[in-house]
């Protein structure tokens, strides 16, 4: 029965000490600028990850410390059945790497459009395989792929030349 006891107040102590900590460290906020876009942002903290979805440009809170993004999502809606939106590419967050909040203040993240498209083209015999990269304002790369209400729609590709000949076209497709 005393050990019991024991690791019951060693529980009530730790609980206290977490909430303490959490109450001292404070809390800031983040406001996305996404030129209009709906956003839900994943951070991964300390203590877990945490979901921040905005709407508009107000700043939403959350508690004081350093988070890491797990995946970005940037969304257009017409009406509740309209809709259509990108996902970001985990791991390659540019200068959202680390997002620091700051205790009273306001993180401002810039990022999503205007996107810059890049392509990498590798020649393999007589046929050529061309990447797609769409790479954010903040440096954050984007899965080239666009979901909407009416399900995935791939990137499309022409190749034309001087004279405005289509020499190829095709989609994009992933692997």
């Amino acid at each position: 029965m005393k050990k019991r006891d024991i690791w019951i107040s060693v529980a009530i102590i730790a609980v206290a000490v977490l909430l303490l900590y959490s109450y001292l460290q404070g809390t800031g906020s983040i406001k996305i600028d996404a030129l209009g876009f709906e956003t839900d942002l994943n951070l991964r903290g300390r203590w877990g990850s945490k979901t921040i979805s905005v709407s508009g440009s107000e700043p939403v809170e959350i508690s004081a410390g350093t988070y890491k993004p797990e995946r970005i999502v940037l969304r257009k809606t017409k009406d509740a059945d309209k809709w259509w939106s990108i996902l970001s590419r985990r791991g390659l967050w540019g200068k959202l790497a680390t997002i620091n909040i700051v205790k009273g203040k306001t993180t401002l993240l810039k990022l999503g459009p205007p996107l810059e498209m890049r392509t990498d083209i590798q020649r393999m015999g007589q046929n050529a395989a061309i990447g797609l990269s769409l790479i954010g304002r903040a440096g954050e790369h984007w899965i080239p792929q666009v979901l909407t209400y009416n399900g995935p729609q791939t990137a499309k590709l022409k190749i034309i030349d001087e004279a405005g000949k289509v020499l190829a076209a095709g989609n994009f497709r992933y692997g």
